[in-house]
């Protein structure tokens, strides 16, 4: 410790009870959502506590504004598309037109990805969560956890009242980065196994003022940009270490989204380093605008409109569980006893070098499965994890981390801690895996 932190030391004190629940969920991300939502469903007193102000997490403060395809995955996730569709925020992608809406501005057919708009999507989310009885807290952050032996008995909170704790019978992990198992205690791993790398961020944003019948015509012969991004990086007009440019029509007219900036080299779970993310995200941002309105047809007059309040982080912390997800388990379309989802997006590793993507996954029509076993951290008797971090190598996070999947994932934790809490069970580990699965059945989830 050098002499400048050694004058600084705050003394001992009693923190004060803010809330008590059967079942706590931190993060009120895709994850967060569901797993809160199914809890309060269920039976349990159900908190659900969010950084930001907005549930959503990636699809709302990250702008993410594209749903990958998602056959094998219906439940709360389908619901939530159900919604927003009704409210007139959903276009549907298809073959021949990616961005037609279904029958009566539905999604249409289980299964087809789509573009929504993040205004609608925090609103449906926000009345979904009330519905359903969650007592829901925003502008919360964690900062440690209270650990009595194999038992969690609080989280420590942080806001502008202070710090306080929040307790509860079972807790589950939403935050994407492992955070109450982190504070916990619990083993984590990080990065790929040969150097620690992870994926990189990507913060997401919107331009408007596109003349969207020329910008189609454009990207159509162009799929992704790729051969006119290539041309404009061969000139020096962009210094972007991605390959191609993946970007969405809103359902919105005039506006779209891209996915298209990428930062490597940088921790999610440190806040400078996340800062400098930031910074760099916006300035690649507004080169990629630059790009669109100098290269490509119907930009011409676009705007960036708004850039994402929170960088797209695809990978940190993964805790290290009763079962690890092997890269094998979904390319070879694995499936278990105590499976609580199904998905089959592929092992999608965009390079933590910036520079490529590698895909490969389950041949086509088959899916993977989930085990219940991925989403119980070690040691621990009463937390669940309801996000991308559940117990997998970097490789098949890159698969389960995307959104209908975290959805699901979280209705089985959401559901798992109702299930535990009405049993007066002490440790998660001696729920029924055959009640539960049949319950999420029940309750429309496709396992």
């Amino acid at each position: 410790m050098n002499s400048i932190e050694s004058r600084f030391t705050e003394s001992p004190r009693r923190l004060s009870v803010l809330d008590h629940a059967d079942v706590l969920v931190l993060g009120g991300g895709s994850g967060g959502v569901g797993a809160a939502i199914a809890a309060a469903r269920n039976g349990a007193r159900t908190i659900l506590v969010e950084r930001f102000g907005a549930f959503g997490g990636t699809w709302t403060s990250g702008l993410l504004s594209s749903i990958m395809p998602f056959p094998y995955v219906k439940g709360l996730f389908q619901e939530i598309l159900n919604e927003v569709a009704a409210s007139g925020g959903w276009r549907r992608s298809e073959t021949e037109d990616p961005y037609a809406p279904g029958p009566n501005g539905s999604p249409g057919a289980p299964g087809h990805g789509g573009i929504y708009d993040a205004e609608v999507m925090k609103r449906v989310l926000d009345r979904m969560v009330v519905e359903a009885g969650v007592k829901p807290y925003f502008f919360l952050q964690v900062a440690g956890a209270f650990r009595d032996g194999n038992r969690i008995e609080a989280i420590i909170v942080e806001s502008k009242e202070g710090r306080h704790v929040l307790t509860a019978d079972y807790f589950i992990d939403a935050s994407g980065d492992g955070d109450i198992a982190h504070h916990a205690g619990v083993p984590t791993e990080y990065g790929r196994t040969e150097d620690g790398q992870v994926q990189p961020m990507t913060l997401i944003f919107k331009m408007e003022g596109v003349d969207d019948a020329r910008a189609e015509a454009h990207c159509r012969s162009d799929p992704r940009l790729a051969e006119t991004w290539q041309r404009a990086k061969l000139a020096g007009d962009v210094t972007i270490p991605r390959e191609n440019v993946l970007l969405s029509r809103s359902p919105v007219p005039g506006q779209w989204a891209f996915n298209t900036t990428r930062i490597h080299g940088k921790n999610g779970t440190r806040v400078r380093e996340v800062t400098e993310a930031m910074i760099e995200g916006r300035r690649q941002a507004f080169e990629v605008a630059a790009f669109m309105r100098s290269y490509v047809d119907g930009f011409e007059k676009a705007r960036v409109s708004e850039t994402a309040g929170h960088i797209g982080v695809r990978e940190s912390r993964r805790i290290l569980g009763d079962y690890t997800l092997t890269s094998d388990d979904i390319i070879h379309a694995g499936s278990f006893d105590d499976a609580i989802a199904r998905g089959n997006w592929y092992v999608d590793i965009h390079s933590p070098t910036g520079q490529g993507t590698t895909t490969v996954g389950p041949p086509d029509g088959k899916f993977y499965e989930i085990p219940f076993r991925s989403l119980r951290p070690r040691g621990v008797d009463n937390l669940l994890i309801a996000s991308r971090c559940i117990d997998s190598t970097h490789e098949a996070h890159a698969a389960v981390r995307i959104t209908p999947q975290v959805v699901a994932i979280g209705q089985a934790a959401g559901t798992a801690a109702a299930l535990c809490h009405g049993a007066a069970l002490c440790n998660i580990r001696d729920l029924d895996t055959a009640r539960l699965r049949e319950t999420l059945r029940s309750q429309g989830a496709y396992v």
